[in-house]
């Protein structure tokens, strides 16, 4: 008997330690899932404009619509992105999910509306809905600016005309700010391009530079020829290349590139913008860049040519094989110097990358 209680006795603790355990875990709530971190959503609409698949007409982006969540073969979720009339059945419906994605500036759910599909026969009541919560009092400014987000990267000028108007239209400065912001993201085919350059005959500075950065986030030819047409009818050689936008800020499309090559080849005061936008195409147009500056007996038109184009340089590895060829063969001495220094500071910017990797390193070991 007294060899046997001790056992008892552990089994006892053991038995009332396994109950105090369980009883604290079931006590301790689980993570909500509405509990997200809140980021700065209005910070990252440059980089959603520039990230958002362009689309050719009545054609679908790849990144349209929202993953699912239902689970498939394997246990994996289906993360195939759908446009909103695959995803939803009536107007009631869609709006509701966009006023819930709202209140976090909710990404995938805009996905979806980046326009939402042929067969939308919910989609003009929707949209009616969503331009009467943009004049309505009782929306608040966020929301005002993801509704607007939704008529701009919906491809249809009917909703991107509303958007016009309530930044011409709204009742203060930081409202019309708002939608202004939302118009630099409209996304389209070229009828899209085409509705924006006819509005651009306008003295609303805000609205006007909101068409022009709408317009630069294309890349079409279409686009380049109505940039550079609006830039030489102000007769101002800057063609807003100042303010972050414009000609020289554009990332041409392969249908482009012949225009492109065409106005830098002119080498009049507008031609830099051209040149930029090439350079912003990678090795193949910093290789039309060299043809251009080489064919080119002038070495101050040249150099003005090339004036502030280094920031349009990517650093990466096909391009710096370019620039090294460039340097070992380029018959413009312009050219060469400009290769040369743009070789020099990806060195830098590569040893100052070493140098912080190092830093890190030794933090993590300490």
């Amino acid at each position: 008997m007294k060899k046997i209680f001790p056992l008892i006795l552990v089994l006892l603790v053991a038995g009332l330690i396994w109950y105090l355990t369980s009883s604290d875990q079931s006590s301790t709530p689980a993570p909500s899932s509405a509990a997200k971190t809140s980021t700065d959503n209005k910070g990252s609409k440059a980089a959603r404009a520039a990230s958002t698949t362009r689309k050719d007409d009545g054609g679908l982006s790849e990144r349209q619509g929202r993953p699912s969540s239902e689970p498939q073969e394997g246990g994996e979720e289906d993360l195939t992105i759908r446009p909103a009339a695959e995803m939803y059945k009536s107007a009631e419906e869609a709006f509701e999910a966009i006023r819930k994605g709202s209140v976090d500036y909710d990404d995938l759910i805009l996905e979806q509306f980046s326009d939402p599909g042929e067969d939308c026969s919910w989609c003009p009541e929707f949209y009616s809905q969503i331009k009467d919560e943009l004049s309505s009092p009782e929306t608040s400014d966020d929301q005002k600016s993801y509704y607007a987000e939704v008529l701009a990267i919906s491809g249809k000028v009917e909703n991107i005309s509303a958007l016009i108007d309530a930044v011409r239209n709204a009742p203060n400065q930081e409202t019309s700010e708002i939608f202004a912001e939302a118009l630099e993201v409209t996304s389209g085919s070229d009828a899209s391009v085409k509705f924006l350059g006819e509005q651009m005959d306008t003295d609303n500075q805000l609205l006007k530079e909101s068409l022009v950065a709408a317009i630069t986030n294309h890349g079409s030819k279409l686009a380049v020829d109505t940039l550079y047409r609006k830039t030489v009818e102000a007769g101002d050689p800057d063609g807003f290349y100042s303010s972050g936008i414009g000609l020289g800020e554009i990332i041409p499309e392969e249908e482009s590139i012949p225009a492109l090559t065409e106005l830098a080849g002119k080498r009049d005061a507008y031609s830099h913008l051209a040149v930029k936008a090439l350079l912003n195409y990678g090795p193949e147009g910093l290789r039309i860049v060299n043809d251009i500056i080489t064919n080119s007996p002038d070495t101050e038109v040249n150099k003005q040519l090339l004036q502030n184009a280094e920031d349009h340089v990517n650093y990466d590895e096909q391009t710096e094989g370019m620039l090294k060829e460039i340097v070992a063969s380029s018959k413009s001495q312009v050219m060469v110097d400009f290769a040369r220094e743009q070789l020099k500071q990806m060195e830098e910017e590569a040893r100052e990358d070493e140098d912080l990797e190092d830093e890190l390193t030794i933090e993590e070991e300490e």
